[in-house]
């Protein structure tokens, strides 16, 4: 049963391949959009670590816990979103990539500016390198669900949309989920401690 479910996700990751390589392209995209915008528009900067200073404000008296939680939660939501929405032709996951890819490219050159490279990259780093695959999978599910969509309108598709639907559910509880809790955990309790370091 276990061996089953395993060659399962394999199997399911294996198709994912190319979605997950437009998703990084798209994302990356994004981010250099972001970076370009930032450094075009002085003003831009300035506004942009106010708003970050804001929303940071909101989770200052969570503890840890509380912390990692509010996270896992934004993520997971946002995760299944990209997955779910992505059957309205895989629009949404492309309009989710290019916005989270600015706002990261831009975050990222303010942060650089102000905080230098190695906090930059500590805020970053040790929870970004399980949660960008994460979301990405989510992405590249959603545009495997819009491209599938897309076939079926045009009879090129056999395959029901349920199946599929059932498919990327299992693979966003098995997989997706935990990596996003494992990320959320490093976010909450060790990033912050790397950063001041």
């Amino acid at each position: 049963m276990v061996d089953a479910m395993r060659e399962s996700l394999l199997d399911y990751t294996k198709r994912l391949r190319p979605y997950f390589v437009w998703s990084v392209l798209l994302f990356g995209l994004g981010a250099l959009a972001g970076v370009l915008l930032v450094n075009l528009h002085a003003g831009l900067a300035g506004q942009l670590e106010k708003s970050l200073m804001g929303f940071a404000g909101m989770f200052r008296g969570l503890s840890k816990l509380q912390l990692a939680g509010a996270i896992f939660l934004n993520n997971s939501v946002k995760s299944a979103m990209a997955i779910f929405l992505g059957t309205l032709l895989g629009i949404l996951p492309v309009v989710f990539l290019l916005v989270n890819g600015a706002a990261l490219g831009a975050i990222v050159s303010v942060s650089l500016g102000s905080r230098g490279i190695w906090q930059s990259t500590m805020a970053i780093l040790p929870h970004g390198v399980i949660e960008l695959p994460a979301v990405f999978l989510a992405t590249s599910i959603g545009l495997l669900l819009g491209s599938h969509l897309f076939k079926r309108l045009l009879r090129r598709q056999p395959k029901p949309l349920r199946q599929e639907l059932a498919h990327a559910s299992r693979f966003l509880f098995w997989v997706i989920v935990p990596l996003l809790l494992i990320a959320a955990l490093i976010e909450a309790y060790l990033t912050p401690v790397l950063a001041k370091l």
